[in-house]
């Protein structure tokens, strides 16, 4: 799951291709801004993190390499918001850090990049997910998301939905290949 569509990234090079660059803002404009938030950004700090950011892809994409080699797109995109960010903090100057403060860390602090690839994963399953949602119905996608989101018992979700035992696992399997498939659609070399 660590590399972005090569077509994507073709495609949105036309900055008249509106459904690619819709998909690209679904899929990488809430990546941008939880991870500004996550960098301890505020909301406003951080919808214009996203906002510059995607500024930037519109005029530096024509000219990205995709190359894996360098780390793909991956790896320009989190430099390119790791900058900004950064960029915000000295301003602010909140986290202006001398030997004490960085004495007074945790230890299990995620790093920067540590924070990024988390963030860079938990987005695409989000992705994959609400793209699943549109390939099943509203009670099978219910049923999956309070097993699998909310923990409810099956008995719970039987009883709320009025649905068997069996219905509510099939409920299950169905969103989990759903999603499944999305993530093959994404990221096909991992499923091949």
């Amino acid at each position: 799951m660590d590399t972005t569509r090569p077509s994507l990234l073709i495609r949105i090079r036309n900055p008249r291709d509106t459904v690619a660059w819709a998909r690209f803002y679904e899929l990488y404009g809430p990546l941008l801004y939880r991870y500004a938030r996550a960098r301890g950004l505020s909301h406003e700090e951080s919808e214009d993190i996203r906002s510059t950011c995607y500024q930037a892809i519109v005029t530096q994409i024509r000219t990205f390499d995709y190359d894996e080699a360098k780390g793909g797109f991956k790896s320009w995109l989190r430099t390119m918001v790791n900058r900004r960010v950064i960029d915000r903090l000295r301003k602010r100057r909140v986290h202006q850090l001398d030997s004490n403060a960085l004495a007074e860390l945790p230890a299990d602090s995620p790093t920067a990049d540590e924070l990024w690839d988390e963030h860079w994963r938990r987005q695409h399953l989000r992705f994959c997910i609400e793209a699943a949602r549109q390939d099943v119905s509203t009670k099978t996608f219910e049923a999956f998301q309070m097993l699998a989101q909310e923990c409810r018992s099956v008995p719970e979700v039987c009883e709320k939905l009025a649905m068997t035992p069996n219905q509510v696992y099939k409920a299950r399997a169905r969103v989990l290949a759903a999603i499944g498939h999305h993530m093959a659609t994404i990221y096909p070399e991992h499923f091949a």
